[in-house]
């Protein structure tokens, strides 16, 4: 059962991300002015379909993050914003079910509300917990970006992933699928994931490579059996093979286009570092 006018307010503004309107806008100005040299030279092909962005402050991921935005602006696809985001995320807290929606009926960040889709989220017919959410940046972390670049029209869904394996990715991405379809939806799928957490450059990017390369070849498995085999701290590989899966249900042809990497060290020099990495997937 939903949870009617219920507002989900926001849990991480003046953290991870400022809790100023003007210093938000400021942010993703300068993040884009400084990647729009690599933005411009970079081909898509197709029809923008998702993308796996990382969930880190800010300061530390902005420039991999609106290189996915900038591309999509370029397109002009959701030129109106009238989009559904699915935000598939890990889950950080460890409580609630398996998977789960939130049950809220807006998002509250410090540049406004923005609306959930109610009757696409209720067509995913999955457990509903606003207490999986509460604490959760993941999902609420990308949301100042998607209305930055979308402005008011779009709705968010997002999905709660506490046990990441290919069953439930799988599960997710059919059932997305199947909302998208019933539902008659413009859909954006968005994974929300960082990559090797506290090894240094080398080798957090050596670890990195092994995930990235089963994600351009369209691996789900790969994914999930190199992470485990290697113990890759990827927090998000469900929701990566989530979208993975989703993706081939729109096209076995679909494509994979490693954007922008980085990590925090670049902001913060140190020798443990968290990686940062957008892909952008698209259909022919």
């Amino acid at each position: 059962m939903r949870n009617k006018k219920r507002i989900r307010e926001p849990g991480v503004a003046g953290t991870f991300y400022p809790s100023e309107p003007s210093r938000i806008k400021e942010m993703i100005n300068g993040a884009m002015e400084a990647e729009k040299k690599l933005a411009a030279s970079t081909a898509i092909e197709g029809k923008i379909t998702g993308g796996i962005l990382p969930h880190a402050g800010m300061v530390y991921c902005a420039r991999q993050i609106v290189n996915f935005f900038m591309q999509l602006a370029a397109s002009r696809q959701y030129a109106e914003g009238d989009v559904t985001v699915v935000i598939v995320h890990p889950n950080h807290s460890g409580s609630g079910p398996e998977l789960s929606t939130d049950g809220h009926d807006l998002w509250e960040t410090p540049l406004g509300c923005i609306k959930v889709d109610s009757e696409f989220e209720n067509s995913l017919d999955l457990a509903v917990s606003p207490e999986a959410q509460m604490d959760e940046h993941s999902a609420e972390v990308l949301v100042p970006y998607l209305q930055y670049f979308l402005g008011e029209g779009f709705r968010i869904v997002s999905v709660n992933m506490l046990v990441q394996n290919p069953a439930n990715a799988l599960l997710v991405a059919e059932k997305v699928f199947r909302a998208s379809m019933e539902n008659r939806r413009e859909l954006l799928f968005i994974a929300s994931s960082d990559f090797s957490h506290f090894l240094d450059p080398v080798s957090g990017r050596a670890l990195d490579d092994l995930v990235l390369q089963r994600i351009i070849d369209r691996d789900s498995r790969g994914v999930y059996e190199v992470v485990r085999r290697h113990n890759i701290s990827v927090c998000g590989y469900g929701p990566v093979m989530a979208l993975m899966e989703y993706a081939l249900l729109l096209s076995a042809k679909y494509s994979v286009k490693l954007l922008r990497r980085g990590h925090s060290g670049e902001v913060s020099p140190s020798n443990r570092v968290v990686n940062y990495n957008s892909l952008l997937f698209s259909t022919p």
